[in-house]
Protein backbone atom coordinates (compact mmCIF):
# COMPACT_ATOMS: atom_id res chain seq x y z
CA UNK A 1 0.00 0.00 0.00
CA UNK A 2 2.81 2.50 1.19
CA UNK A 3 4.03 2.11 -3.22
CA UNK A 4 0.41 4.01 -3.65
CA UNK A 5 0.61 6.60 -0.80
CA UNK A 6 3.24 9.90 -1.31
CA UNK A 7 6.05 9.56 1.18
CA UNK A 8 4.71 12.81 3.02
CA UNK A 9 1.08 11.16 3.15
CA UNK A 10 2.59 8.16 5.03
CA UNK A 11 4.77 10.23 7.25
CA UNK A 12 1.81 12.17 8.64
CA UNK A 13 -0.04 8.61 8.99
CA UNK A 14 2.99 6.89 10.90
CA UNK A 15 3.69 9.58 13.05
CA UNK A 16 0.27 9.33 14.69
CA UNK A 17 0.62 5.54 15.94
CA UNK A 18 1.10 5.05 19.16
CA UNK A 19 5.22 4.57 19.78
CA UNK A 20 5.20 0.82 20.22
CA UNK A 21 3.61 0.23 16.80
CA UNK A 22 6.36 2.55 15.27
CA UNK A 23 8.97 0.79 16.42
CA UNK A 24 7.27 -2.57 15.13
CA UNK A 25 6.85 -1.15 11.90
CA UNK A 26 10.38 -0.75 11.10
CA UNK A 27 10.43 -4.55 10.37
CA UNK A 28 7.88 -4.61 7.58
CA UNK A 29 10.24 -3.60 5.05
CA UNK A 30 13.63 -2.13 4.20
CA UNK A 31 11.80 1.24 2.82
CA UNK A 32 9.70 1.28 5.95
CA UNK A 33 13.06 0.85 8.05
CA UNK A 34 14.81 3.69 6.51
CA UNK A 35 11.97 6.13 6.06
CA UNK A 36 11.34 5.76 10.05
CA UNK A 37 14.46 6.14 10.97
CA UNK A 38 15.32 8.69 8.98
CA UNK A 39 16.00 12.58 10.53
CA UNK A 40 13.01 13.89 8.69
CA UNK A 41 10.99 11.18 10.23
CA UNK A 42 11.95 11.37 13.58
CA UNK A 43 12.04 15.53 13.90
CA UNK A 44 8.31 14.70 12.57
CA UNK A 45 7.73 12.40 15.65
CA UNK A 46 9.28 14.81 18.17
CA UNK A 47 7.37 17.53 17.20
CA UNK A 48 4.09 16.04 17.08
CA UNK A 49 4.78 14.45 20.73
CA UNK A 50 5.76 17.86 21.46
CA UNK A 51 2.59 19.73 19.98
CA UNK A 52 0.18 16.89 22.01
CA UNK A 53 1.66 18.50 25.44
CA UNK A 54 1.09 15.31 27.28
CA UNK A 55 2.75 15.80 30.62
CA UNK A 56 4.38 12.76 32.13
CA UNK A 57 7.03 12.44 35.06
CA UNK A 58 9.45 9.98 35.04
CA UNK A 59 10.47 9.29 38.72
CA UNK A 60 13.60 7.47 40.03
CA UNK A 61 11.65 5.44 42.70
CA UNK A 62 15.16 3.00 43.98
CA UNK A 63 18.32 1.69 43.18
CA UNK A 64 19.20 -1.89 43.62
CA UNK A 65 20.51 -3.27 46.81
CA UNK A 66 24.17 -4.11 45.87
CA UNK A 67 27.92 -4.17 46.94
CA UNK A 68 30.77 -2.32 45.52
CA UNK A 69 34.40 -2.35 46.29
CA UNK A 70 34.28 1.30 47.39
CA UNK A 71 33.41 1.84 51.02
CA UNK A 72 31.10 -0.67 50.38
CA UNK A 73 28.31 1.28 49.16
CA UNK A 74 25.32 0.48 47.23
CA UNK A 75 24.56 0.10 43.38
CA UNK A 76 22.49 -1.88 41.19
CA UNK A 77 19.82 -1.20 38.78
CA UNK A 78 18.11 1.71 38.87
CA UNK A 79 13.95 1.40 38.60
CA UNK A 80 11.93 4.75 37.29
CA UNK A 81 8.48 5.01 36.72
CA UNK A 82 6.19 6.95 34.75
CA UNK A 83 2.94 9.30 36.00
CA UNK A 84 0.59 11.62 34.40
CA UNK A 85 1.45 14.95 35.58
CA UNK A 86 -2.44 15.61 36.66
CA UNK A 87 -4.75 15.46 39.69
CA UNK A 88 -4.38 11.38 38.87
CA UNK A 89 -1.10 11.41 39.45
CA UNK A 90 -1.79 7.63 37.38
CA UNK A 91 1.31 5.73 36.94
CA UNK A 92 2.32 4.93 32.89
CA UNK A 93 5.03 2.94 32.76
CA UNK A 94 8.24 1.28 34.51
CA UNK A 95 11.23 0.70 33.59
CA UNK A 96 14.92 -0.08 35.12
CA UNK A 97 18.39 1.26 33.63
CA UNK A 98 20.36 -1.07 32.73
CA UNK A 99 23.58 -0.03 34.01
CA UNK A 100 24.62 0.32 37.49
CA UNK A 101 27.18 2.87 38.86
CA UNK A 102 30.34 1.67 40.70
CA UNK A 103 29.73 5.03 43.16
CA UNK A 104 26.68 4.11 44.40
CA UNK A 105 24.03 5.84 41.92
CA UNK A 106 23.90 7.82 38.54
CA UNK A 107 23.67 11.58 39.03
CA UNK A 108 21.22 12.42 36.14
CA UNK A 109 21.89 15.64 34.58
CA UNK A 110 18.53 16.28 33.15
CA UNK A 111 16.11 15.43 30.21
CA UNK A 112 15.27 16.99 26.81
CA UNK A 113 12.81 16.10 24.14
CA UNK A 114 12.46 12.30 25.36
CA UNK A 115 16.14 11.53 26.51
CA UNK A 116 17.61 11.74 29.93
CA UNK A 117 21.39 12.21 30.46
CA UNK A 118 23.25 10.19 33.35
CA UNK A 119 26.73 11.21 34.28
CA UNK A 120 28.69 8.87 37.10
CA UNK A 121 31.02 11.49 38.21
CA UNK A 122 30.31 11.38 41.83
CA UNK A 123 33.96 10.09 43.04
CA UNK A 124 36.98 11.48 41.02
CA UNK A 125 38.26 9.32 38.45
CA UNK A 126 34.75 8.11 36.81
CA UNK A 127 33.13 10.16 34.27
CA UNK A 128 30.97 8.02 32.37
CA UNK A 129 27.77 9.62 30.23
CA UNK A 130 24.80 7.61 29.06
CA UNK A 131 22.14 8.53 26.92
CA UNK A 132 18.62 6.50 27.51
CA UNK A 133 15.46 6.77 25.48
CA UNK A 134 13.68 4.67 28.00
CA UNK A 135 10.51 5.07 25.83
CA UNK A 136 12.17 2.65 23.03
CA UNK A 137 14.33 1.15 25.93
CA UNK A 138 17.53 2.03 24.34
CA UNK A 139 21.22 3.81 25.36
CA UNK A 140 24.12 5.03 24.22
CA UNK A 141 27.75 5.29 25.92
CA UNK A 142 29.37 8.83 25.10
CA UNK A 143 33.25 7.90 24.40
CA UNK A 144 35.77 9.50 26.34
CA UNK A 145 35.36 13.26 26.84
CA UNK A 146 38.92 15.70 25.52
CA UNK A 147 39.38 16.82 29.11
CA UNK A 148 40.85 13.93 31.46
CA UNK A 149 43.09 13.99 34.52
CA UNK A 150 45.48 11.86 32.49
CA UNK A 151 45.54 14.53 29.56
CA UNK A 152 45.39 18.10 32.05
CA UNK A 153 45.44 16.46 35.47
CA UNK A 154 43.44 17.54 37.95
CA UNK A 155 40.10 19.36 37.89
CA UNK A 156 36.75 19.66 38.46
CA UNK A 157 33.79 19.85 36.10
CA UNK A 158 29.88 20.29 35.71
CA UNK A 159 27.66 18.70 32.87
CA UNK A 160 24.83 20.50 30.72
CA UNK A 161 22.71 18.61 28.30
CA UNK A 162 19.53 20.20 25.74
CA UNK A 163 18.62 20.52 22.11
CA UNK A 164 19.35 22.81 19.06
CA UNK A 165 18.81 22.56 15.34
CA UNK A 166 17.50 19.10 15.88
CA UNK A 167 20.14 17.86 17.71
CA UNK A 168 21.31 16.76 20.98
CA UNK A 169 24.12 18.08 22.57
CA UNK A 170 26.02 17.28 26.11
CA UNK A 171 28.24 20.31 27.22
CA UNK A 172 31.16 19.87 29.64
CA UNK A 173 32.49 22.50 31.74
CA UNK A 174 35.85 21.67 33.27
CA UNK A 175 37.72 24.46 35.64
CA UNK A 176 41.70 22.59 35.95
CA UNK A 177 42.91 22.90 38.97
CA UNK A 178 46.95 24.11 40.06
CA UNK A 179 48.53 21.88 42.17
CA UNK A 180 51.53 24.40 41.82
CA UNK A 181 49.42 27.01 43.03
CA UNK A 182 47.99 25.08 46.07
CA UNK A 183 45.02 23.66 44.05
CA UNK A 184 43.68 26.68 42.59
CA UNK A 185 41.01 26.50 40.25
CA UNK A 186 41.55 28.39 36.97
CA UNK A 187 39.57 30.70 34.75
CA UNK A 188 38.66 30.40 31.33
CA UNK A 189 37.27 27.11 31.95
CA UNK A 190 38.15 24.55 29.20
CA UNK A 191 34.93 23.96 26.98
CA UNK A 192 34.12 20.58 24.88
CA UNK A 193 30.35 19.54 23.11
CA UNK A 194 29.46 16.42 22.37
CA UNK A 195 26.73 16.17 19.53
CA UNK A 196 24.63 13.01 19.38
CA UNK A 197 24.58 13.66 15.31
CA UNK A 198 28.18 13.46 15.09
CA UNK A 199 29.01 11.01 17.93
CA UNK A 200 31.86 12.86 18.84
CA UNK A 201 33.57 15.49 20.90
CA UNK A 202 34.58 18.51 19.99
CA UNK A 203 36.62 21.58 21.82
CA UNK A 204 35.81 25.42 21.93
CA UNK A 205 37.18 28.88 22.71
CA UNK A 206 35.03 30.85 25.42
CA UNK A 207 36.99 34.30 25.64
CA UNK A 208 38.36 35.72 28.99
CA UNK A 209 35.33 34.54 31.33
CA UNK A 210 36.10 34.48 34.62
CA UNK A 211 32.87 32.96 36.55
CA UNK A 212 33.90 29.18 38.51
CA UNK A 213 30.78 27.12 37.61
CA UNK A 214 29.98 24.87 40.86
CA UNK A 215 31.38 21.04 40.68
CA UNK A 216 28.69 18.81 39.32
CA UNK A 217 26.02 20.65 39.99
CA UNK A 218 22.57 20.49 38.93
CA UNK A 219 21.52 22.04 35.97
CA UNK A 220 18.34 23.92 34.26
CA UNK A 221 17.59 24.25 30.84
CA UNK A 222 15.24 26.73 29.37
CA UNK A 223 15.08 28.70 26.26
CA UNK A 224 17.24 26.64 24.72
CA UNK A 225 19.73 27.63 27.25
CA UNK A 226 21.47 25.21 30.43
CA UNK A 227 21.89 27.35 33.79
CA UNK A 228 23.91 26.13 36.83
CA UNK A 229 25.37 28.02 40.03
CA UNK A 230 28.65 29.69 39.73
CA UNK A 231 30.83 32.10 41.85
CA UNK A 232 32.75 34.75 40.62
CA UNK A 233 35.63 36.88 43.04
CA UNK A 234 34.60 40.25 43.49
CA UNK A 235 37.03 42.87 42.23
CA UNK A 236 39.46 43.84 45.02
CA UNK A 237 37.93 41.65 47.89
CA UNK A 238 38.50 38.56 49.28
CA UNK A 239 34.43 37.57 49.17
CA UNK A 240 33.10 36.03 46.08
CA UNK A 241 29.47 36.50 45.03
CA UNK A 242 26.83 33.88 43.63
CA UNK A 243 25.86 34.18 40.23
CA UNK A 244 24.00 32.11 37.58
CA UNK A 245 26.27 30.86 34.73
CA UNK A 246 24.52 30.30 30.99
CA UNK A 247 25.75 28.17 28.13
CA UNK A 248 23.28 28.99 25.24
CA UNK A 249 23.49 26.07 23.08
CA UNK A 250 22.97 28.03 19.76
CA UNK A 251 25.94 30.06 19.92
CA UNK A 252 27.48 28.42 21.91
CA UNK A 253 28.86 30.86 24.52
CA UNK A 254 29.22 31.10 28.38
CA UNK A 255 27.03 34.22 29.87
CA UNK A 256 25.97 34.84 33.47
CA UNK A 257 23.17 36.71 35.64
CA UNK A 258 23.09 37.96 39.02
CA UNK A 259 20.90 36.36 41.54
CA UNK A 260 18.50 38.20 43.68
CA UNK A 261 20.59 40.59 45.76
CA UNK A 262 19.34 38.99 49.00
CA UNK A 263 20.90 35.14 47.86
CA UNK A 264 24.00 35.78 46.38
CA UNK A 265 25.87 36.09 48.99
CA UNK A 266 25.06 32.41 50.42
CA UNK A 267 26.30 28.82 49.10
CA UNK A 268 25.15 26.44 46.66
CA UNK A 269 24.06 24.27 48.59
CA UNK A 270 21.30 26.49 49.83
CA UNK A 271 20.09 27.49 46.78
CA UNK A 272 18.92 25.66 43.56
CA UNK A 273 17.95 26.78 39.33
CA UNK A 274 14.99 25.43 38.01
CA UNK A 275 12.17 25.93 35.25
CA UNK A 276 8.56 27.09 36.76
CA UNK A 277 6.06 26.75 34.04
CA UNK A 278 8.24 28.84 31.46
CA UNK A 279 10.18 31.04 33.75
CA UNK A 280 14.09 30.71 35.32
CA UNK A 281 13.60 29.92 38.97
CA UNK A 282 15.44 29.73 42.00
CA UNK A 283 14.90 27.92 45.48
CA UNK A 284 16.71 29.84 48.00
CA UNK A 285 17.32 28.02 51.63
CA UNK A 286 18.80 30.30 53.84
CA UNK A 287 21.06 28.21 56.41
CA UNK A 288 19.76 29.38 59.90
CA UNK A 289 15.52 30.32 58.57
CA UNK A 290 13.33 28.07 58.79
CA UNK A 291 11.40 29.12 55.71
CA UNK A 292 12.38 28.33 52.04
CA UNK A 293 11.52 31.12 48.98
CA UNK A 294 11.13 30.71 45.49
CA UNK A 295 11.88 33.56 43.21
CA UNK A 296 11.41 33.43 39.70
CA UNK A 297 13.10 36.04 36.64
CA UNK A 298 9.83 37.41 35.30
CA UNK A 299 11.67 38.58 32.02
CA UNK A 300 14.41 36.61 30.83
CA UNK A 301 17.57 37.79 31.03
CA UNK A 302 16.55 41.00 32.67
CA UNK A 303 17.74 40.76 36.32
CA UNK A 304 15.76 43.39 38.01
CA UNK A 305 13.01 41.12 37.08
CA UNK A 306 13.64 39.11 40.07
CA UNK A 307 10.39 38.39 41.85
CA UNK A 308 9.68 36.70 45.45
CA UNK A 309 6.74 33.69 44.49
CA UNK A 310 6.36 31.77 46.89
CA UNK A 311 7.75 31.11 50.99
CA UNK A 312 7.86 27.95 51.75
CA UNK A 313 7.27 27.34 56.02
CA UNK A 314 9.40 24.69 56.69
CA UNK A 315 7.74 23.69 59.87
CA UNK A 316 4.64 22.57 57.85
CA UNK A 317 6.94 20.99 55.39
CA UNK A 318 10.35 18.78 56.28
CA UNK A 319 11.74 19.77 53.02
CA UNK A 320 14.41 18.22 51.16
CA UNK A 321 16.78 19.59 48.44
CA UNK A 322 15.05 17.31 45.60
CA UNK A 323 12.02 18.96 44.12
CA UNK A 324 10.19 19.38 40.59
CA UNK A 325 7.90 22.29 39.60
CA UNK A 326 4.81 20.43 38.15
CA UNK A 327 2.24 21.45 35.04
CA UNK A 328 -0.03 23.08 37.67
CA UNK A 329 2.48 25.11 40.19
CA UNK A 330 2.76 22.39 42.65
CA UNK A 331 6.09 21.30 43.87
CA UNK A 332 6.98 17.40 43.95
CA UNK A 333 9.37 16.60 46.62
CA UNK A 334 10.37 14.06 48.87
CA UNK A 335 10.56 14.93 52.79
CA UNK A 336 12.98 14.59 55.18
CA UNK A 337 12.11 12.12 58.49
CA UNK A 338 12.59 14.08 61.74
CA UNK A 339 16.56 13.76 62.34
CA UNK A 340 17.36 11.26 59.76
CA UNK A 341 19.00 12.61 56.49
CA UNK A 342 16.50 12.81 53.89
CA UNK A 343 18.74 10.55 51.72
CA UNK A 344 18.06 7.78 54.51
CA UNK A 345 14.20 8.02 54.30
CA UNK A 346 11.47 6.14 53.43
CA UNK A 347 7.86 7.19 52.55
CA UNK A 348 6.03 8.51 49.93
CA UNK A 349 6.35 11.52 47.61
CA UNK A 350 4.42 14.45 48.43
CA UNK A 351 2.70 17.19 46.34
CA UNK A 352 2.61 20.70 47.38
CA UNK A 353 0.14 23.46 46.80
CA UNK A 354 2.35 26.65 47.88
CA UNK A 355 -1.04 28.85 47.36
CA UNK A 356 -3.53 26.96 49.36
CA UNK A 357 -0.31 25.43 51.43
CA UNK A 358 -1.79 22.48 51.08
CA UNK A 359 -0.04 18.93 51.20
CA UNK A 360 -1.22 15.70 48.84
CA UNK A 361 0.43 12.49 49.51
CA UNK A 362 0.57 10.69 46.43
CA UNK A 363 1.07 6.58 45.99
CA UNK A 364 4.35 6.70 45.04
CA UNK A 365 7.04 5.04 47.44
CA UNK A 366 10.79 6.42 47.26
CA UNK A 367 12.86 3.61 49.18
CA UNK A 368 16.15 4.81 49.63
CA UNK A 369 15.78 8.61 49.11
CA UNK A 370 17.17 9.13 45.53
CA UNK A 371 13.98 10.35 44.33
CA UNK A 372 15.13 12.68 41.19
CA UNK A 373 11.94 13.99 38.66
CA UNK A 374 12.40 14.68 34.90
CA UNK A 375 10.00 15.19 32.34
CA UNK A 376 8.95 12.22 29.97
CA UNK A 377 8.28 12.26 26.62
CA UNK A 378 8.39 9.36 23.60
CA UNK A 379 10.81 9.74 21.35
CA UNK A 380 12.51 8.19 18.20
CA UNK A 381 15.86 9.28 19.17
CA UNK A 382 18.79 6.73 18.94
CA UNK A 383 16.19 4.34 17.25
CA UNK A 384 18.61 4.70 14.01
CA UNK A 385 20.72 1.35 14.16
CA UNK A 386 22.35 -0.69 17.33
CA UNK A 387 25.71 0.01 15.98
CA UNK A 388 27.64 3.18 17.37
CA UNK A 389 27.81 1.81 20.91
CA UNK A 390 23.75 1.81 20.85
CA UNK A 391 22.18 -1.24 22.90
CA UNK A 392 19.03 -2.23 23.53
CA UNK A 393 17.75 -3.20 27.40
CA UNK A 394 16.43 -6.74 25.51
CA UNK A 395 20.22 -7.50 25.16
CA UNK A 396 20.79 -7.54 29.20
CA UNK A 397 17.13 -9.28 29.37
CA UNK A 398 15.22 -6.07 30.88
CA UNK A 399 12.12 -5.03 29.52
CA UNK A 400 9.82 -2.48 30.30
CA UNK A 401 6.13 -2.38 31.50
CA UNK A 402 3.14 -0.11 30.28
CA UNK A 403 0.44 0.41 32.82
CA UNK A 404 -3.37 1.50 31.57
CA UNK A 405 -4.65 4.36 32.56
CA UNK A 406 -6.28 3.72 35.17
CA UNK A 407 -3.92 2.17 36.87
CA UNK A 408 -1.60 4.11 39.90
CA UNK A 409 2.10 3.08 40.15
CA UNK A 410 3.14 2.10 43.11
Amino acid sequence: MSDYLPQDALIDILTRLPLKNIVQCITVCKSWYALITSPNFRNTHLNLSISKKESRLLIRESVEKARTGIDNVQSGKEYFSVHWDDETFDGYAKFDFPYSSFTGYLRIVGSCNGLVLFSDDRVCGTKTLYLWNPSIRKFVTLPRPIVTSSSHGAYMHTVGFGFHANDYKVVRVVHLLREEQGGRITVPPEVEIYELSTGSWRTISVGKFSCVILQCGPQAFLNGVVHWFGTIRNKGKRKTSQLIVSFDMKNEQLGSMMLPACAEHYWDWEMRVAVYGDLLSLIHKPKDEVSCYIWVMKEYGVEKSWSKQFTIDLKQVNFAREYFFRENGDILMAPSRGSTPYYYADGNLISYDPNSKQIKRLRVHEKIGLFYVVTYMESLALLEGLNGGLRRHEDLGMEASFLPKEEVGS
